[in-house]
């Protein structure tokens, strides 16, 4: 299959891959990884990264009812998140890509995302040569995905087996009793180290560290996982509040709660949430389950025992932060536990 190269977004916000975006080709050094130093003062908030980097597609594949998308890009640091803490991981020696990959329905082009981690295995004239088990991720150019830094044996043929588990949120609407199996999709690939070094690489001197995001990659053939608009959703929705930088929108769908996390700036959906809800007029206060649908995406919801009144007021609390790991940008935004409120 036909490879195609393409920039994960740029400070004009100008389409993946085209001309326009100055300084791509900048060097890439300072850390010994060839990457910018991480900052020092970063906010407890998104934040615009040092750099962005470019990405290589090797495939899509149709299995069962999901489609997969497998992707790779220089080997990079990100981090993983145990409660409120991050966790760096840093590049190892002999890690040579960063290998990633995103699953969405074929009908619909909805992401849906497992928080379950899936496996990427590598192989070689039948050999294996690295298997490790993927991190749910969200990055500002691509959204949510998975992804791990993964080692080759240099340049040749490689076959990419990714298994990706069940999805165990709640499928809702034209989703209900899809997504319930596990699935692996095969790729081959020609990988040669002068084509990743090729891909291309910004860095943002005089934006690093500012409230803001980089824009996300424009991708026909990958759609992302972007949060619905507001006049997209049923009922009247409202936007409950911030807590940690994610914004909580919510909206009652006859008795049902529906409440709709997602990032500042590039409106991404934000899944591995704990969430709960009050809403005392109608005597509510629980838990709120994860779940996907064509149109809402990865959200949150729950049944009310009766539809509340225009004027009544709900309280979302985050119980657990989001649990996905993160790209540089997003490390620092999402780990706050909290509450808002707002009359609905």
């Amino acid at each position: 299959m036909r490879r195609r190269t393409f920039l994960g977004g740029c400070a004009t916000g100008v389409a993946a891959g085209l001309a326009g975006c100055g300084g791509l080709l900048e060097e890439r050094s300072t850390d010994g990884s060839g990457n910018p130093s991480v900052l020092e003062d970063r906010p407890d908030a998104v934040y615009h990264p040092t750099h962005i980097e470019g990405m290589e597609m090797i495939g899509t594949q149709t299995v069962g009812d999901r489609k997969v998308g497998l992707f790779y890009s220089y080997a990079h640091r990100f981090w993983t998140v145990t409660g409120t803490r991050t966790n760096l991981a840093e590049i190892q020696d002999g890690q040579d890509v960063h290998l990633m990959a995103s699953t969405w329905d074929p009908e619909t082009q909805t992401v849906i995302p497992v928080l379950d981690q899936p496996t990427f295995t590598i192989t070689q004239d039948g050999s294996e040569v690295d298997e490790k088990r993927a991190w749910p991720m969200l990055s500002q150019n691509m959204g949510f995905h998975f992804g791990e830094n993964m080692a080759l044996s240099g340049d040749g043929t490689y076959t990419v087996e990714v298994d990706v588990p069940a999805v165990g949120a709640t499928t809702v609407d034209d989703f209900q009793g899809q997504f319930g199996e596990s699935i692996t999709a095969e790729f081959s690939f020609e990988y040669a180290q002068s084509e990743r070094d090729d891909i291309r690489f910004e860095q943002f001197p005089d934006q690093k560290g500012s409230s803001a995001a980089v824009s996300p990659m424009e991708m026909g053939m990958l759609p992302l996982s972007y949060a619905p608009r507001m006049g997209q959703l049923p009922g009247s929705p409202v936007e409950v509040g911030s807590v940690g930088d994610a914004t909580m929108v919510a909206t009652v769908d006859g008795s049902t709660l529906l409440v709709s996390p997602r990032t500042p700036y590039n409106h991404f959906s934000i899944p591995g949430f704990s969430l709960s809800a009050t809403i005392e007029s109608v005597g509510f206060d629980g838990q709120l389950d994860d779940a996907i649908g064509p149109v809402l995406g990865a959200h949150y919801r729950a049944e009310l025992p009766e539809a509340p009144s225009s004027g009544d007021e709900l309280t979302v609390t985050v119980d657990g932060p989001c649990s996905l790991s993160r790209h540089e940008g997003y490390e620092t935004a999402f780990l706050e536990r909290g509450s808002v409120s707002r009359t609905l």
